[in-house]
């Protein structure tokens, strides 16, 4: 199942992409890897040229395009084969952003939303705690309501962007069970510390931290859409971000793929090229299988995100982990296929590879995936959009 026909406006903005990504990230990539760092003059070359939030609304500096144009972007930046600067890119432009231009007010969208896009401002999403990520009924982090403000104290896991952030989006109890609240956090509020998690498995360009509040004072003016609402905000939000997960699995596995063909095409071994022993070249029909379901999948929940928004939660819940489980498994052959040199920096599988291992645990784990299918398929739950204002 191919690509669909793009416009061409999408087409100049992907080749505009690629070149930016051919002489800006493609040249640093080893060297970001080797330091472990995250580069914030990326977010600002990026935001000045307009490659950020291709699908947001114009006024506020995005693209004004639909949601295919952010399949571009994350096929793209999937194919610089570089998952902690494409992590991060992620994290700052579909997970805090879409809950802004969604429900955030004017005044919120002037001074977040827009400098987020023009690259200014590096913004990141803080749901996950020491104690658990997927039990969000079970967040300790508590903001008191003391009248004309509140008072925050707590702490995040595992926040990409955590510690670059200029803001924020953060959830937070202000009730008993799913009495959430989301806010517009400044980093620069006293009482906030980000400490960078080091030591990673992969992703080693992206920025992961662990976020401290001790009694943070914000305004009311920081709450993101009602007070209370939170849970049902990021449940919405949730399925748009599993949806590009699934995307930038797919073209990271489509990557290492194409990789794989080409090294089997070029490599001999007893006289004659591996795609000619029929060991690889079922290795490679196998992978080319689970890549084409992998595509039908996300592009057919695409499809029905775009037509039905957040409702789509059974087909984008199939694709997340779909596409997450099989790409780790295409790229762990890719890297089989080219043997011992797979195996060294210089290829780019061994990244690819290390970096995979985190999309079966990151935007809900496969196991949570599961979970969710089988309410939605043996219980017959039904998913309700919940009006966000």
């Amino acid at each position: 199942m191919g690509l669909p026909l793009f416009t061409e406006e999408q087409e100049m903005y992907r080749q505009s992409l690629r070149r930016f990504i051919d002489s800006e990230i493609l040249p640093n990539v080893q060297h970001w890897e080797e330091e472990k760092i995250c580069e914030r003059s990326i977010f600002e070359k990026m935001g000045k040229l307009g490659f950020i939030g291709p699908n947001f609304p114009s006024e506020y500096g995005g693209g004004g395009m639909d949601f295919w144009s952010a399949v571009i972007f994350s096929q793209e930046i999937a194919y610089a084969n570089c998952g902690g600067l494409a992590m991060s890119l992620f994290a700052h432009t579909y997970l805090p952003l879409p809950l802004i231009n969604a429900i955030g007010t004017e005044d919120q969208k002037q001074n977040y939303l827009k400098p987020a896009l023009q690259g200014q401002k590096i913004c990141g999403l803080a749901i996950t705690e020491p104690s658990g990520g997927s039990d969000v009924g079970g967040m300790k982090t508590f903001a008191k309501d003391m009248g004309d403000h509140y008072l925050i104290n707590g702490s995040k896991m595992w926040i990409t962007n955590g510690t670059l952030a200029d803001f924020i989006v953060l959830s937070a109890k202000t009730g008993e069970g799913y009495d959430l609240t989301l806010f517009i956090f400044d980093t620069k509020t006293p009482g906030f510390q980000a400490i960078p998690v080091k030591h990673k498995l992969g992703m080693h360009t992206s920025d992961t931290s662990q976020l401290f509040f001790e009694n943070c004072k914000v305004p009311k003016t920081a709450v993101l859409g009602m007070p209370s609402m939170g849970f049902y905000y990021l449940m919405n939000n949730i399925q748009e971000e599993r949806l590009i997960a699934a995307v930038m699995s797919t073209f990271s596995a489509e990557w290492a793929f194409e990789k794989a063909k080409k090294y089997s095409r070029e490599r001999e071994s007893f006289g004659k090229p591996l795609a000619k022993f029929q060991v690889i070249r079922h290795k490679l029909s196998e992978m080319a299988v689970s890549l084409e379901a992998c595509k039908a999948l996300t592009f057919e929940a695409i499809h029905q995100f775009m037509a039905n928004g957040s409702t789509a939660t059974k087909v984008i819940t199939i694709a997340k982990l779909f596409a997450t489980e099989n790409s780790i498994k295409i790229i762990d052959e890719a890297l089989q296929i080219h043997g011992g040199w797979g195996y060294m920096e210089e290829y780019g599988l061994a990244r690819a590879w290390r970096d995979a291992r985190l999309t079966t645990i990151g935007a809900g784990t496969s196991e949570i995936m599961h979970e969710i299918i089988s309410k939605l398929v043996i219980d017959e739950v039904q998913h309700e959009r919940q009006l966000l204002r």
